[in-house]
């Protein structure tokens, strides 16, 4: 019994850990990558899917992350128009 509760601690330490790295498709790097004229299947293979995403009448827009580090984007279409980031560490260029 003991074994069966040290395996669902073990478990749970590594999702807790897969779940901080669930954002590591937030940087400038990625955000650099992004284009107006992408399409959204295009973005969220940059960034993976939309986190929360509403729209109406062929306009939409998509967050990933949170208030203090994010990466939003702006669609007409289906096409990006617009991307805004928050909190991303600026690239030593």
């Amino acid at each position: 019994m003991m074994t069966r509760s040290r395996g669902t601690w073990w478990l749970a330490g590594v999702l807790v850990l897969l779940a901080g790295c669930a954002n590591d498709t937030l940087t400038m790097s990625n955000y650099e990558r992004l284009s107006p004229g992408m399409t959204r299947a295009e973005v969220e293979a940059v960034l993976g899917e939309g986190e929360k995403c509403t729209g109406a009448m062929g306009f939409s827009n998509c967050v990933w992350g949170d208030r203090r580090r994010s990466i939003q984007a702006q669609f007409v279409a289906n096409r990006a128009i617009t991307f805004q980031y928050q909190g991303l560490e600026q690239t030593g260029r």
